[in-house]
Protein backbone atom coordinates (compact mmCIF):
# COMPACT_ATOMS: atom_id res chain seq x y z
CA UNK A 1 0.00 0.00 0.00
CA UNK A 2 2.89 2.21 0.94
CA UNK A 3 4.52 1.79 -2.51
CA UNK A 4 1.25 2.75 -3.85
CA UNK A 5 1.03 5.85 -2.59
CA UNK A 6 4.95 6.75 -2.87
CA UNK A 7 5.63 9.55 -5.08
CA UNK A 8 6.47 7.10 -7.90
CA UNK A 9 3.44 4.85 -7.20
CA UNK A 10 1.29 7.47 -7.63
CA UNK A 11 2.27 8.60 -10.88
CA UNK A 12 2.09 5.16 -12.10
CA UNK A 13 -1.23 4.67 -10.47
CA UNK A 14 -2.76 8.27 -12.14
CA UNK A 15 -1.04 7.29 -15.39
CA UNK A 16 -2.77 4.36 -15.85
CA UNK A 17 -6.25 5.72 -14.99
CA UNK A 18 -5.58 8.43 -17.26
CA UNK A 19 -4.44 6.16 -20.08
CA UNK A 20 -7.26 3.38 -19.28
CA UNK A 21 -9.86 6.44 -20.57
CA UNK A 22 -7.77 7.60 -23.03
CA UNK A 23 -8.08 4.37 -24.67
CA UNK A 24 -12.12 4.08 -24.61
CA UNK A 25 -12.08 7.59 -26.69
CA UNK A 26 -11.25 6.35 -30.11
CA UNK A 27 -13.71 3.67 -29.66
CA UNK A 28 -16.53 6.15 -28.41
CA UNK A 29 -15.61 8.04 -31.00
CA UNK A 30 -16.36 5.43 -33.27
CA UNK A 31 -19.53 4.27 -32.26
CA UNK A 32 -20.81 7.53 -32.23
CA UNK A 33 -19.50 7.57 -35.78
CA UNK A 34 -21.70 4.21 -36.48
CA UNK A 35 -24.72 5.42 -34.52
CA UNK A 36 -24.95 9.17 -36.49
CA UNK A 37 -24.05 6.90 -39.85
CA UNK A 38 -20.78 9.51 -40.67
CA UNK A 39 -18.99 8.79 -43.86
CA UNK A 40 -15.97 6.43 -43.86
CA UNK A 41 -13.53 9.30 -43.81
CA UNK A 42 -14.67 10.15 -40.25
CA UNK A 43 -12.61 7.69 -38.43
CA UNK A 44 -8.89 8.93 -39.90
CA UNK A 45 -10.29 12.79 -39.76
CA UNK A 46 -10.86 12.03 -35.87
CA UNK A 47 -7.46 10.73 -35.60
CA UNK A 48 -6.01 13.53 -37.53
CA UNK A 49 -7.54 16.29 -35.90
CA UNK A 50 -6.26 14.84 -32.60
CA UNK A 51 -2.70 15.02 -34.38
CA UNK A 52 -2.77 18.36 -35.51
CA UNK A 53 -3.86 19.53 -31.70
CA UNK A 54 -0.53 17.92 -30.93
CA UNK A 55 1.52 19.32 -33.70
CA UNK A 56 0.29 22.94 -33.10
CA UNK A 57 0.44 23.13 -29.21
CA UNK A 58 3.88 21.58 -28.76
CA UNK A 59 6.01 24.83 -28.93
CA UNK A 60 4.50 25.82 -25.50
CA UNK A 61 4.05 22.64 -23.74
CA UNK A 62 7.27 21.69 -23.33
CA UNK A 63 8.75 25.07 -21.51
CA UNK A 64 5.38 25.24 -19.41
CA UNK A 65 5.81 21.75 -18.53
CA UNK A 66 9.51 22.54 -17.24
CA UNK A 67 8.41 26.11 -15.74
CA UNK A 68 5.19 24.27 -13.64
CA UNK A 69 5.65 21.72 -11.40
CA UNK A 70 4.91 18.45 -13.43
CA UNK A 71 1.95 17.38 -11.28
CA UNK A 72 0.32 19.95 -11.96
CA UNK A 73 0.68 19.99 -15.40
CA UNK A 74 -0.91 16.19 -14.98
CA UNK A 75 -3.87 17.66 -13.14
CA UNK A 76 -4.28 20.02 -16.36
CA UNK A 77 -3.84 17.71 -18.85
CA UNK A 78 -6.02 15.69 -17.10
CA UNK A 79 -8.68 18.19 -17.11
CA UNK A 80 -8.76 19.17 -20.41
CA UNK A 81 -8.58 15.20 -22.00
CA UNK A 82 -12.04 15.29 -19.43
CA UNK A 83 -13.48 17.93 -21.81
CA UNK A 84 -13.64 15.42 -24.74
CA UNK A 85 -16.37 13.43 -22.66
CA UNK A 86 -18.02 16.22 -21.84
CA UNK A 87 -18.16 16.91 -25.73
CA UNK A 88 -18.95 13.23 -26.37
CA UNK A 89 -21.82 13.43 -24.02
CA UNK A 90 -23.76 16.64 -24.78
CA UNK A 91 -23.09 16.07 -29.21
CA UNK A 92 -20.07 18.57 -30.02
CA UNK A 93 -18.52 16.68 -33.12
CA UNK A 94 -16.82 13.88 -32.24
CA UNK A 95 -13.46 14.73 -34.61
CA UNK A 96 -13.89 18.32 -32.62
CA UNK A 97 -14.29 16.32 -28.82
CA UNK A 98 -11.29 13.97 -30.28
CA UNK A 99 -9.17 17.44 -30.89
CA UNK A 100 -9.49 18.30 -27.45
CA UNK A 101 -8.19 15.50 -26.23
CA UNK A 102 -5.30 15.53 -28.18
CA UNK A 103 -4.81 19.10 -26.55
CA UNK A 104 -5.12 17.93 -23.92
CA UNK A 105 -2.56 14.32 -24.36
CA UNK A 106 0.12 16.95 -25.54
CA UNK A 107 -0.28 19.43 -22.30
CA UNK A 108 -0.12 15.83 -20.12
CA UNK A 109 2.99 13.97 -22.14
CA UNK A 110 5.71 16.11 -20.86
CA UNK A 111 5.03 16.26 -17.83
CA UNK A 112 4.34 12.05 -17.58
CA UNK A 113 7.87 11.53 -18.72
CA UNK A 114 10.06 14.33 -17.20
CA UNK A 115 9.28 14.00 -13.90
CA UNK A 116 10.77 10.95 -13.83
CA UNK A 117 14.81 11.74 -13.75
CA UNK A 118 12.96 13.84 -10.94
CA UNK A 119 12.01 10.85 -9.09
CA UNK A 120 15.18 8.81 -9.79
CA UNK A 121 18.34 8.61 -8.87
CA UNK A 122 20.87 7.30 -11.85
CA UNK A 123 20.41 5.71 -15.17
CA UNK A 124 19.64 2.02 -13.85
CA UNK A 125 16.42 3.51 -11.84
CA UNK A 126 15.18 5.81 -14.86
CA UNK A 127 15.13 2.90 -17.13
CA UNK A 128 13.28 0.76 -14.78
CA UNK A 129 11.16 3.56 -14.30
CA UNK A 130 10.51 4.07 -17.97
CA UNK A 131 9.92 0.26 -18.02
CA UNK A 132 7.64 0.37 -15.52
CA UNK A 133 5.78 3.64 -17.15
CA UNK A 134 5.38 1.50 -20.04
CA UNK A 135 4.50 -1.30 -18.97
CA UNK A 136 1.77 0.25 -16.95
CA UNK A 137 0.88 2.44 -19.77
CA UNK A 138 -0.20 -0.72 -21.80
CA UNK A 139 -1.74 -2.28 -19.52
CA UNK A 140 -3.90 0.80 -19.33
CA UNK A 141 -4.25 0.42 -23.31
CA UNK A 142 -5.09 -3.53 -23.14
CA UNK A 143 -7.53 -2.94 -20.67
CA UNK A 144 -9.28 0.36 -21.97
CA UNK A 145 -9.47 -1.23 -25.45
CA UNK A 146 -11.37 -4.01 -24.19
CA UNK A 147 -13.81 -1.89 -21.78
CA UNK A 148 -13.75 0.74 -24.54
CA UNK A 149 -14.91 -1.89 -27.06
CA UNK A 150 -17.13 -3.63 -25.25
CA UNK A 151 -19.28 -0.31 -23.08
CA UNK A 152 -19.12 1.71 -26.10
CA UNK A 153 -20.98 -1.11 -27.93
CA UNK A 154 -23.55 -1.28 -24.71
CA UNK A 155 -24.30 2.64 -24.11
CA UNK A 156 -22.14 5.43 -25.10
CA UNK A 157 -23.33 7.33 -22.20
CA UNK A 158 -22.33 5.06 -20.03
CA UNK A 159 -18.86 4.80 -21.21
CA UNK A 160 -18.56 8.36 -20.98
CA UNK A 161 -19.61 8.46 -17.42
CA UNK A 162 -16.76 5.77 -16.51
CA UNK A 163 -14.94 7.86 -18.17
CA UNK A 164 -15.13 11.06 -16.10
CA UNK A 165 -15.30 9.10 -12.69
CA UNK A 166 -11.40 7.81 -13.39
CA UNK A 167 -10.13 10.85 -14.93
CA UNK A 168 -11.22 12.41 -11.22
CA UNK A 169 -9.76 9.41 -9.61
CA UNK A 170 -6.46 9.98 -11.90
CA UNK A 171 -6.38 13.40 -10.64
CA UNK A 172 -6.63 12.79 -7.31
CA UNK A 173 -3.13 10.74 -7.34
CA UNK A 174 -1.61 13.96 -8.75
CA UNK A 175 -1.93 15.85 -5.51
CA UNK A 176 0.76 12.72 -4.13
CA UNK A 177 3.60 13.81 -6.37
CA UNK A 178 5.84 16.24 -5.17
CA UNK A 179 6.66 19.55 -6.76
CA UNK A 180 9.85 19.83 -9.03
CA UNK A 181 11.49 22.85 -8.90
CA UNK A 182 11.02 25.17 -11.97
CA UNK A 183 13.02 25.64 -14.74
CA UNK A 184 13.16 27.52 -17.45
CA UNK A 185 10.78 30.02 -17.76
CA UNK A 186 7.01 30.81 -18.99
CA UNK A 187 6.68 30.07 -22.79
CA UNK A 188 5.51 33.59 -24.43
CA UNK A 189 5.73 34.45 -28.27
CA UNK A 190 8.85 33.22 -28.70
CA UNK A 191 8.25 30.23 -28.08
CA UNK A 192 7.92 29.06 -31.52
CA UNK A 193 11.28 30.00 -32.23
CA UNK A 194 12.85 28.40 -29.23
CA UNK A 195 10.92 25.37 -30.21
CA UNK A 196 12.83 25.02 -33.27
CA UNK A 197 16.18 25.84 -32.29
CA UNK A 198 15.02 22.77 -29.66
CA UNK A 199 14.48 20.50 -32.46
CA UNK A 200 17.79 22.10 -34.78
CA UNK A 201 19.94 21.14 -31.25
CA UNK A 202 18.64 17.38 -31.20
CA UNK A 203 18.68 16.41 -34.72
CA UNK A 204 22.26 17.64 -34.76
CA UNK A 205 23.34 14.97 -32.35
CA UNK A 206 23.29 11.37 -33.06
CA UNK A 207 22.25 10.42 -29.72
CA UNK A 208 18.95 13.42 -29.90
CA UNK A 209 18.51 12.31 -33.01
CA UNK A 210 17.96 8.77 -32.71
CA UNK A 211 15.50 8.85 -29.81
CA UNK A 212 13.55 11.64 -31.91
CA UNK A 213 13.25 9.72 -34.82
CA UNK A 214 13.72 6.66 -33.46
CA UNK A 215 10.27 7.19 -31.89
CA UNK A 216 8.31 9.59 -34.97
CA UNK A 217 9.43 6.27 -36.85
CA UNK A 218 7.98 3.61 -34.60
CA UNK A 219 4.41 5.43 -33.77
CA UNK A 220 3.73 6.43 -37.38
CA UNK A 221 3.96 2.76 -38.24
CA UNK A 222 1.71 1.59 -35.04
CA UNK A 223 -0.48 4.80 -35.88
CA UNK A 224 -1.47 2.93 -39.09
CA UNK A 225 -1.64 -0.23 -38.18
CA UNK A 226 -3.88 0.89 -35.44
CA UNK A 227 -6.54 2.33 -38.08
CA UNK A 228 -5.87 -0.55 -40.29
CA UNK A 229 -7.22 -2.93 -37.54
CA UNK A 230 -10.58 -1.67 -37.82
CA UNK A 231 -10.56 -2.59 -41.84
CA UNK A 232 -8.50 -5.43 -41.45
CA UNK A 233 -9.96 -7.64 -38.67
CA UNK A 234 -13.93 -8.04 -40.20
CA UNK A 235 -11.84 -8.43 -44.05
CA UNK A 236 -9.00 -10.84 -43.26
CA UNK A 237 -10.51 -12.71 -40.16
CA UNK A 238 -14.17 -12.11 -40.65
CA UNK A 239 -15.22 -10.51 -37.56
CA UNK A 240 -17.38 -7.36 -37.11
CA UNK A 241 -17.71 -4.43 -34.40
CA UNK A 242 -15.64 -3.70 -31.91
CA UNK A 243 -15.00 -6.06 -29.30
CA UNK A 244 -13.11 -8.01 -31.82
CA UNK A 245 -10.62 -5.35 -33.02
CA UNK A 246 -10.47 -4.07 -28.83
CA UNK A 247 -9.28 -7.39 -28.00
CA UNK A 248 -6.79 -7.90 -30.43
CA UNK A 249 -5.66 -4.59 -29.48
CA UNK A 250 -5.34 -5.89 -26.27
CA UNK A 251 -3.58 -8.42 -26.98
CA UNK A 252 -0.74 -6.16 -28.38
CA UNK A 253 -1.14 -4.74 -25.26
CA UNK A 254 0.17 -7.58 -23.46
CA UNK A 255 2.32 -7.69 -25.43
CA UNK A 256 4.28 -4.53 -25.46
CA UNK A 257 3.45 -4.46 -21.79
CA UNK A 258 5.83 -7.72 -21.27
CA UNK A 259 8.71 -6.31 -23.63
CA UNK A 260 8.77 -3.43 -21.45
CA UNK A 261 9.38 -4.99 -18.67
CA UNK A 262 11.97 -7.39 -20.85
CA UNK A 263 13.85 -4.09 -22.42
CA UNK A 264 16.21 -3.39 -19.63
CA UNK A 265 17.38 -7.24 -20.21
CA UNK A 266 18.38 -6.42 -23.89
CA UNK A 267 19.25 -2.62 -23.98
CA UNK A 268 20.67 -0.56 -21.65
CA UNK A 269 20.85 3.48 -22.30
CA UNK A 270 24.50 2.65 -22.86
CA UNK A 271 23.77 0.11 -25.94
CA UNK A 272 20.92 1.86 -27.03
CA UNK A 273 21.25 1.66 -30.91
CA UNK A 274 20.47 -2.46 -30.22
CA UNK A 275 16.90 -1.51 -30.61
CA UNK A 276 16.89 -1.21 -33.90
CA UNK A 277 16.91 -5.43 -34.05
CA UNK A 278 14.09 -5.46 -32.13
CA UNK A 279 12.28 -3.03 -34.97
CA UNK A 280 13.55 -4.54 -37.82
CA UNK A 281 12.16 -8.01 -36.31
CA UNK A 282 8.85 -6.00 -35.64
CA UNK A 283 8.94 -5.32 -39.32
CA UNK A 284 9.17 -8.65 -40.40
CA UNK A 285 6.68 -9.83 -38.04
CA UNK A 286 4.13 -6.78 -39.38
CA UNK A 287 4.70 -7.66 -43.44
CA UNK A 288 3.79 -11.67 -41.87
CA UNK A 289 0.50 -10.28 -40.68
CA UNK A 290 -0.82 -8.91 -43.78
CA UNK A 291 -1.03 -12.58 -45.35
CA UNK A 292 -2.91 -14.27 -42.15
CA UNK A 293 -6.76 -14.78 -42.27
CA UNK A 294 -6.64 -17.48 -39.52
CA UNK A 295 -7.86 -16.14 -35.88
CA UNK A 296 -4.99 -18.04 -33.74
CA UNK A 297 -2.25 -16.94 -36.29
CA UNK A 298 -3.32 -13.42 -36.07
CA UNK A 299 -3.04 -13.48 -32.09
CA UNK A 300 0.41 -14.99 -32.24
CA UNK A 301 1.76 -12.87 -34.57
CA UNK A 302 0.00 -9.24 -32.98
CA UNK A 303 1.52 -10.78 -29.70
CA UNK A 304 5.03 -11.01 -30.85
CA UNK A 305 4.33 -7.45 -32.70
CA UNK A 306 3.85 -6.43 -28.72
CA UNK A 307 6.56 -8.24 -27.28
CA UNK A 308 9.15 -6.40 -29.99
CA UNK A 309 7.62 -3.23 -29.79
CA UNK A 310 8.29 -2.84 -26.12
CA UNK A 311 11.74 -3.91 -25.82
CA UNK A 312 12.68 -1.45 -29.00
CA UNK A 313 10.60 1.90 -27.29
CA UNK A 314 12.04 1.72 -23.82
CA UNK A 315 15.26 2.88 -24.29
CA UNK A 316 14.07 5.13 -26.78
CA UNK A 317 12.06 6.67 -24.62
CA UNK A 318 14.77 6.50 -21.45
CA UNK A 319 17.35 8.19 -24.12
CA UNK A 320 15.37 11.27 -24.32
CA UNK A 321 14.18 12.11 -21.39
CA UNK A 322 18.03 11.64 -20.36
CA UNK A 323 19.43 13.78 -22.86
CA UNK A 324 16.95 16.63 -21.46
CA UNK A 325 17.39 16.60 -18.53
CA UNK A 326 21.51 16.63 -19.42
CA UNK A 327 20.49 19.79 -21.55
CA UNK A 328 16.95 21.73 -22.37
CA UNK A 329 14.90 19.90 -19.84
CA UNK A 330 12.53 16.64 -19.81
CA UNK A 331 9.41 18.91 -21.12
CA UNK A 332 11.31 20.29 -23.84
CA UNK A 333 12.69 17.41 -24.67
CA UNK A 334 9.76 15.10 -24.64
CA UNK A 335 7.89 17.92 -26.25
CA UNK A 336 10.44 17.64 -29.39
CA UNK A 337 9.84 13.71 -29.49
CA UNK A 338 6.30 14.69 -28.90
CA UNK A 339 6.31 16.96 -32.02
CA UNK A 340 8.37 14.62 -34.24
CA UNK A 341 5.66 11.35 -33.14
CA UNK A 342 2.63 13.57 -33.99
CA UNK A 343 3.90 15.41 -37.46
CA UNK A 344 5.25 11.76 -38.65
CA UNK A 345 1.79 9.85 -36.96
CA UNK A 346 -0.51 12.95 -39.07
CA UNK A 347 1.65 12.19 -42.71
CA UNK A 348 0.97 8.33 -41.97
CA UNK A 349 -2.78 8.71 -41.09
CA UNK A 350 -2.73 10.72 -44.61
CA UNK A 351 -1.43 8.16 -46.72
CA UNK A 352 -3.14 5.54 -44.60
CA UNK A 353 -7.01 7.76 -45.71
CA UNK A 354 -5.15 7.91 -49.47
CA UNK A 355 -5.00 4.15 -49.25
CA UNK A 356 -8.60 3.76 -48.24
CA UNK A 357 -9.92 6.78 -50.95
CA UNK A 358 -7.95 4.77 -53.83
CA UNK A 359 -9.14 1.25 -52.33
CA UNK A 360 -6.00 -0.32 -52.05
CA UNK A 361 -6.38 -3.40 -50.07
CA UNK A 362 -5.94 -3.23 -46.12
CA UNK A 363 -3.67 -6.69 -46.52
CA UNK A 364 -1.22 -4.41 -49.17
CA UNK A 365 -1.68 -1.66 -46.75
CA UNK A 366 -0.51 -3.33 -43.55
CA UNK A 367 2.29 -4.98 -46.04
CA UNK A 368 3.63 -1.85 -47.01
CA UNK A 369 3.63 -0.61 -43.17
CA UNK A 370 5.89 -3.38 -42.82
CA UNK A 371 8.18 -2.43 -45.50
CA UNK A 372 8.19 1.19 -44.15
CA UNK A 373 9.21 0.19 -40.70
CA UNK A 374 12.27 -1.89 -42.49
CA UNK A 375 12.99 1.38 -44.50
CA UNK A 376 12.63 3.43 -41.29
CA UNK A 377 15.22 1.49 -39.23
CA UNK A 378 17.69 1.17 -42.26
CA UNK A 379 17.91 4.68 -41.89
CA UNK A 380 18.48 4.77 -38.21
CA UNK A 381 21.54 2.11 -38.55
CA UNK A 382 23.23 4.15 -41.10
CA UNK A 383 22.70 7.29 -40.25
CA UNK A 384 25.68 8.30 -38.03
CA UNK A 385 26.58 11.96 -39.07
CA UNK A 386 26.82 14.27 -36.01
CA UNK A 387 28.18 15.20 -32.70
CA UNK A 388 27.22 12.76 -30.09
CA UNK A 389 26.23 13.89 -26.76
CA UNK A 390 27.62 11.68 -24.15
CA UNK A 391 25.85 9.50 -21.95
CA UNK A 392 27.31 9.81 -18.29
CA UNK A 393 28.26 7.78 -15.44
CA UNK A 394 25.93 6.51 -12.75
CA UNK A 395 27.76 8.43 -10.20
CA UNK A 396 26.59 11.88 -11.08
CA UNK A 397 23.55 12.88 -13.38
CA UNK A 398 24.96 15.09 -16.04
Amino acid sequence: MNRLFSPLGALLSGQFLSAFVDNTLLFIAQAIILRDALPDYYLPLVQGLYLAAYILASPWVGGFSDFVPKARVLFIGNIVKALCLVGFLFGLNPAVSYGIFGLGSVIYSPAKYGILPFLTKDEEQLMKANSWMEGTTIAAILSGAVVGGFLSDYSISLACLVGLVLYAVSIGFTFLIPMNPSRGKMPGWNAIGEFFGDIRFFLQHIDGRFSVLGSAFFWTVSNILRLGMFVWVPVALGLSGNKPVSLLMAVIGIGIGIGALLAPRFVSLRSYRRAIIFGVLMSAVVMALSYVQTLPLAVGLIFMVGILSGIYIVPVNTLNEYLGDCTIGTGRATTVQNFAENTFMLLGTGAYSLAEYVDIPIDHTIRWAGILLLVFMVFLAGYRKGDPIAVRGDAERC
